[in-house]
């Protein structure tokens, strides 16, 4: 009997999907991460072009998505090779809601 593996069947979907907890961006805020990758233009419940952002904080790997403009376009800036960084996550607050950036 073959195995799935040797059938030469391509995945639709090859993305990262990080294998840990999944948090809330406030969960991180004011904390010290470690940023170790992310996957760029996801779509969610709450919809299109999140990112999910995999971090690790005291040993602990877990993951957030983020709408945050000022986050995506740092993301976008980073070199593939500056992976991993750490940084601290600042919000402030505008109007009814919060800006999120790197710091």
């Amino acid at each position: 009997m073959k195995k799935f593996s040797e059938l030469g069947v391509k995945q639709e979907d090859e993305r990262k999907l990080f294998n840990c907890q999944q948090v809330s961006i406030t969960d991180v805020v004011n904390c010290e991460i470690e940023v170790l990758d992310y996957v760029p233009n996801i779509k969610t419940k709450h919809g299109d072009g999140r990112y999910l952002i995999h971090y690790k904080q005291e040993g602990a790997e877990g993951k957030f998505f983020s709408n945050s403009t000022n986050i995506k376009n740092a993301l976008d800036q980073i070199s593939k090779e500056d992976f991993p960084f750490t940084t601290i996550i600042k919000a402030t607050k505008c109007g009814n809601g919060k800006i999120f950036q790197f710091t």
